[in-house]
Parts: C-alpha cells; sequence; structure tokens
C-alpha cells in the first residue's frame, strides 16, 4: 500500500516532512483536497489531506484543534500549501502533529497539488496491477496442481508459503482432511474461516497467521485457494464414484465365484490391496434409515484413522467392506469397535480368506447379518448354516422345494414357522412374538400340514421343516434377499 512516507519520498514533488516523523508509515487510501475549517465529515479515514491552510485558522488554539480533528478522525496525514497564507507550517501544527505522530509534508508553492495526486495514483494503479500479477501466478500454480492431481497438501503450500501463515482443511463433521503451515505455525484459535463447497458437501478453510490480520491481497490469493481446493474436492468425489462402482462390481463377482485366481489378484492390486493377503468381508447396515453410502464413509472414516486397508462399496440399504484382517478374533475385534463409533450401525463379519474365497467370507457376512439381530454377527454365529451355504443352489432349491413345496411362497406361512422354530415350539411365545392369539398359529400350522404334510409337533417332521427353512435363509444369502429372520 501507498503510505506517507511513500508520498515524502517522490521524485520531483520535493516534498518536506515538516512533522509527525513517527507516523510516515500510515497508509494512504486516497487523496483529498479542502480549505474546510472541518472537512472530516466528508472524509472516512485513511485520506491524506492537502490544504493551503485557509481553514486552520490563525490562532494557535485553533490550529491545534483543526490538527486533532484531523488524527481523531483516522485520516493518514496532511499536506500542507506553503506561500499562500503561510511561508512554513504553523509552530502549533508541527507541535500537535508532533505529539500525535501525525504526519505533516511541506508542499512547495511551485508544485501543484494536482501533481501529487497523479503521482499518488499512478503508484496506486501500479501496485494494485502488481498484486494482480502476483494473484494471478498463483492461481495459475493451483490450477497446474489441480490438473496434476498433486492433491490437497499441495494446494494448501502453494497458498501458505505465498502468504506465509497456517491452513487447514476441515470437513463438515470438523475433522482435519489436511493442514500446511509457513514459516511458523500459528494457532487456529482465530483463524478467518471460508466455506470450500464441493458437490453439495461443505469444507471449511481455516487460515490463520501470528501477528499480521489478512488483508485485502491475502483474501484474494485465500479466494483463489478456496476455488482450487473445490476443483480438487470434487475431482476426489468424481474419483471415488467410479472406484466405488469398480469396487462393487468385484465384490459381487467374487461373491458370485465368476473370477479365477489370475483375475482376482489383478482386480484386487487394481485397488492397492495385496492379491496373497488376508482379508475379512464385514458388512454394515443401519438401524435409523440412513442409506448405504452414510455407512459406508462413516465406516471407511473409522477405518482411515486406525490406518486400516480396505476396499468398500455401498448398495442402497448396506456398505461391503474388504478388510485387512490377519485372524478371526482381529476383525471381531474391529467390528465391535465400528460399533461403538457408531451405535446406529449394525455389522456382519465373514472369516478372513485370501483371493477367490473372498466370495465365500462376502456370503458368511451376509447371511450373518440377516439371520442374526444382534450389533455384531458373524460366520461363528451361522451354526448349520455355515455347512448348507458350502452346498450348490441346485441342491438347496431341491430339498426346499420338497420339503416346503407351495407353502415357501406363502410369507405369513413361513414367518409363522420361524417363529415357532425360533422359540423351540414354544406356542404361546411365537404367538406373543407373532402378535397372533395361540389358535390362530396353531391354525396356521394346519394349513401348513394341508401343504407340506409335515406339522413341528412331530419331532423328525420339525427336524426336516428346521433344515427346508435354514436352507432357504442360505438361498436367501447367496442372492441378497433377506428371509425376515
Amino acid at each position: 500500500m501507498l503510505t506517507v512516507g511513500d508520498l515524502a519520498g517522490m521524485a520531483g514533488l520535493e516534498l518536506t516532512v515538516a512533522a509527525g516523523e513517527d507516523g510516515l508509515g500510515k497508509e494512504v487510501s486516497w487523496l483529498h483536497v479542502s480549505e474546510l475549517v472541518d472537512p472530516t465529515e466528508f472524509l472516512e479515514g485513511g485520506e491524506f489531506l492537502l490544504t493551503t491552510g485557509l481553514g486552520v485558522g490563525e490562532l494557535a488554539t485553533t490550529q491545534r484543534a483543526y490538527l486533532r480533528r484531523l488524527a481523531r478522525h483516522g485520516l493518514a496525514g496532511l499536506g500542507f500549501g506553503l506561500g499562500f497564507g503561510f511561508p512554513d507550517v504553523p509552530a502549533p501544527i508541527v507541535e500537535e502533529a508532533d505529539r500525535l505522530s501525525f504526519p505533516v509534508l511541506g508542499v512547495p508553492y511551485e508544485v501543484p497539488f494536482v501533481a501529487i495526486t497523479k503521482a499518488a495514483f499512478t503508484h496506486l494503479a501500479n501496485e494494485q496491477l502488481e498484486q494482480l500479477m502476483r494473484a494471478l501466478a498463483v492461481h495459475e500454480r493451483l490450477a497446474d496442481a489441480v490438473i496434476r492431481g498433486r492433491g490437497l497438501q499441495a494446494l494448501l503450500a502453494v497458498v501458505c508459503n505465498h502468504l506465509d501463515c497456517s491452513l487447514a482443511l476441515v470437513d463438515e463433521r470438523g475433522r482435519v482432511v489436511a493442514e500446511r503451515h509457513g514459516r511458523k505455525r500459528a494457532s487456529f484459535d482465530a483463524a478467518l474461516e471460508l466455506p470450500v463447497v464441493a458437490d453439495g458437501d461443505v469444507a471449511t478453510l481455516r487460515a490463520a497467521r501470528e501477528g499480521r490480520p489478512f488483508g485485502e491481497y491475502d483474501r484474494l490469493v485465500l479466494h483463489h485457494g478456496q476455488t482450487a481446493l473445490a476443483f480438487e474436492l470434487s475431482r476426489r468425489h468424481a474419483v471415488s464414484a467410479a472406484e466405488l462402482r469398480l469396487a462393487g462390481d468385484l465384490l459381487e463377482d467374487l461373491e458370485e465365484e465368476r473370477l479365477d485366481d489370475r483375475e482376482t489378484s489383478r482386480r484386487m492390486a487394481a485397488f492397492g490391496l495385496e492379491p496373497a493377503g488376508s482379508y475379512a468381508a464385514l458388512l454394515a447396515a443401519p438401524r435409523n434409515g440412513l442409506n448405504g453410502e452414510h455407512v459406508r464413509r462413516e465406516v471407511a472414516g473409522e477405518l482411515d484413522r486406525r490406518s486400516i486397508r480396505y476396499l468398500s462399496a455401498a448398495r442402497r440399504d448396506r456398505a461391503s467392506f474388504l478388510v485387512e484382517a490377519a485372524s478371526g478374533d482381529e476383525i471381531l475385534v474391529l467390528a465391535e469397535k465400528i460399533v461403538k463409533a457408531g451405535p446406529h450401525t449394525r455389522v456382519g463379519v465373514g472369516r478372513p480368506a485370501h483371493g477367490r474365497s473372498l466370495g465365500r467370507s462376502l456370503l458368511e457376512a451376509r447371511a450373518a447379518l440377516d439371520a442374526a439381530s444382534g450389533d455384531v454377527a458373524s460366520y461363528r454365529d451361522l451354526g448349520s448354516l455355515e455347512l448348507l451355504l458350502s452346498l450348490p443352489d441346485a441342491t438347496l432349491e431341491a430339498f426346499v422345494d420338497r420339503v416346503l413345496g407351495p407353502a415357501a411362497a406363502s410369507e405369513r406361512l413361513m414367518d409363522s414357522l420361524r417363529a415357532l422354530l425360533d422359540s423351540g415350539c414354544r406356542w404361546s411365545d411365537a404367538a406373543e412374538h407373532l402378535g397372533v392369539h395361540r389358535h390362530t398359529l396353531r391354525y396356521r400350522m394346519e394349513r401348513l400340514r394341508e401343504q407340506t404334510g409335515r406339522h413341528p409337533d412331530d419331532p423328525e417332521e420339525r427336524m426336516e421343516l428346521w433344515l427346508a427353512v435354514k436352507a432357504g435363509q442360505a438361498l436367501a444369502a447367496r442372492n441378497g434377499r433377506s428371509t425376515g429372520a
């Protein structure tokens, strides 16, 4: 910015410092000419006032009061034209200016005020142009970093090194996504906060600097930083969405056993996973109506904080993960921590496996999540269902059709049968669970006998019915359906 000292040193003007030398560093926002006794009502503060002295009066008290008014209003300084009414700057003005550190420059008679204003405006225009050019250079560096995909840290480095400040990008939950500092780390306690909007998500750029507030030029550079960060976050969202689709395809192909060992290794390596590494399937489902993508982001954030390698994908009602895990105990402990961090999430866990066997782990995790009701369900909870999962679909379908026949298509009959079997054939408990009268439940089981030739009261027939229900659950797990269990 232009200072009073800059004005005093401009070549060709021959201005002299008459008083208030300690205030020469005051910034000049504009120049104004006035001969009024009190020009302050027409000024905003920061101006350098030019006068021939017509309004200062002849009494010492009047002249001191004039100078005090200018200083109190926040003017940058006073240019006093000599040779009109005063051969020199009046002594009372000099004394008051020195006392207040308010700079006063003597303007020779031969120097017109317009020459001073032209010189000052040229200086301001050149400085503004220089700042714009510097800001444009920063913008170009930021654009290049975005195009090259150098990441958030590189973008913050461009800005904080230029402004010598501390920067932090914070997400909507208050977590620091990226942080960078200039020569000295500054406290963010009273930081300037700027929104960074990308695809509907709002992050916050926090900027702090010790000792110097952010001026107009600094805010211009920070604005360029905001824009670059928004582009980078949008790019990441686009890349992430594509990766999630590809990850979902891989998980589906593994579960459907469409891949051989070579293709499995190639596609896992493309996501940064070690093909020979041990991973376990982890499925997360919300309890409170949230969608699968929201749950995926929450669980992914927890895994990121623990620096655990994983692959993730989301469906409408759940999120799927392959999580690096050396043992079953390790993945179960992790599942408990995930549920604790997000108490409205249920988690199903499959056994750790390698390569193509991860398809079985995904199947186990889904079956456990659908078959159990606790916060964490695992392959260890499957019981006989684990054996049935290993049988071919055709075998299971034939068994279900032979035992249940047309009753398998009746949701009311199957729900009633499952409730009765789960209660250990305690009719009152099952009826209470279903919310029906015990006689209603017995009526339904008679209809079941008519369609299947079997009744839960007969121990041998009860075992066949139970196995058929479990076989149906195994088929549903493979096909991604819920059996209502």
